[in-house]
């Protein structure tokens, strides 16, 4: 039995309490405000009715309120509170979303226990109602945190330390992506390679400081279920079954490197989640992923790659999910070049797929960006056949614009 939500926080806020003597007068710190609103405008030919393409006009809002105070001891004490309003593809808010109607009760179509099951690598499912939510806000943070000579403590709600020590490929737009995309015009993405089943929610993280080049991270989540604006940890709906998952530990290896007589920056990460599901459904079972990522600057270039592969806490062991993010972008005076490639595959759902994009974006000025971009992608799909299951392809591309402005 999981302890309750409230007690294992007020344990960690004890704890990090504890880390260091007691706190002298606060110097003086100033709440920092940041705005960021992104809108997709996109023009996108389907390739048939499953799924149906994202609206015409996509958009994201956040506002995040920040303040950071130093004591006389050399401790900082920092606040942390982000909202941000999404108005995505209306059949995938979050990521997540059922991709086609494949019923449990078909052969061959994804079961569990006579429902759909919902990956929780991603949040997809193959079969269920179909989402059709408009706009919607989550909150994306809300947190404190303590940092000294020992390293970082941060208790809320807020990224884990997967998340947060990651290192990942580069992306040419803003909230537009090839891969693990905030807003997807094409609806089609299945490529998620961010280790990350936590979202938002509720936990106590702890990152050391960086020594050689090395940091050292961990979390735990009582209970996965945030949602956030890029993803929904506790997706579900009718004709659908969630793993639930809980007690999740998260565990991350960050290296980064500046060699500077060879104008080369070198960052990479490897991280690691456990969790139990709570589901009742013999189906599920305990949650494993592994995560890694490499990072390379050199001369206005950067290159990236990001691997996932996790078990979708699928209890026969024949449900993995494994997907690869790849990208490399050139920035030169004030412009942004780039191409971003992924595929994934999940042996859950009987579901594989690969999204591209390439694109060009510019500064116009300190506050407002401009992109353009070609982004397609695919799906091999289940889909039902007469009395048993079989796959469609389905495909989505077509020309994007985003503008950016920020305060």
């Amino acid at each position: 039995m999981r302890p309750p939500v409230s007690a294992t926080l007020q344990l960690a806020a004890l704890a990090l309490g504890a880390a260091g003597p007691a706190l002298a007068q606060p110097g003086e710190g100033d709440w920092q405000t940041k705005a960021e609103a992104v809108l997709v405008a996109a023009a996108i030919d389907e390739g048939g009715p499953i799924p149906p393409a994202g609206d015409v006009l996509l958009g994201s809002a956040m506002l995040e309120v920040s303040r950071a105070d130093t004591f006389e001891n050399g401790l900082t004490l920092g606040w942390l509170g982000a909202l941000r309003f999404e108005q995505d593809a209306a059949s995938r808010p979050a990521f997540a979303g059922a991709l086609a109607s494949c019923p449990a009760a078909v052969a061959g179509c994804p079961s569990a226990g006579g429902l759909s099951p919902v990956a929780p690598s991603t949040g997809l499912g193959v079969g269920g109602v179909q989402s059709q939510e408009d706009g919607f806000v989550t909150l994306e943070a809300a947190s404190v945190s303590l940092a000294g000579p020992w390293g970082e403590g941060v208790l809320g709600w807020d990224a884990g330390a997967a998340a947060r020590l990651d290192a990942r490929a580069p992306s040419v737009l803003n909230r537009a992506s090839a891969y693990s995309p905030g807003l997807d015009a094409t609806a089609l993405s299945v490529v998620r390679a961010r280790n990350d089943v936590t979202g938002s929610s509720a936990k106590a993280s702890y990152l050391s400081p960086r020594w050689l080049g090395l940091r050292l991270g961990v979390s735990y989540t009582p209970e996965a279920n945030a949602r956030t604006a890029d993803f929904d940890p506790d997706f579900s709906g009718r004709g659908l079954a969630s793993a639930q998952l809980e007690t999740i530990w998260e565990g991350a290896v960050s290296f980064a490197r500046q060699f500077a007589e060879q104008d080369l920056r070198v960052r990479g990460a490897l991280t690691y989640t456990n969790a139990a599901s709570a589901s009742s459904l013999a189906a599920f079972g305990n949650y494993e992923a592994w995560g890694a990522g490499m990072e390379l600057e050199h001369d206005g270039w950067t290159g990236g790659a990001r691997w996932l592969s996790s078990n979708n806490a699928w209890s026969s062991g024949e449900g993995d999910y494994e997907a690869w993010e790849i990208g490399l972008v050139k920035d030169l005076e004030g412009w942004r070049f780039g191409l971003e490639a992924g595929w994934a595959w999940d042996g859950l759902l009987d579901l594989e797929g690969a999204s591209w994009l390439v694109g060009v974006s510019h500064d116009i000025s300190e506050n407002l960006e401009l992109g353009l971009a070609w982004s397609a992608a695919e799906a091999d799909i289940p889909v039902p056949a007469g009395i048993n299951a079989g796959h469609r392809n389905a495909s989505n591309d077509g020309l994007l614009m985003e503008l950016t402005v920020r305060y």
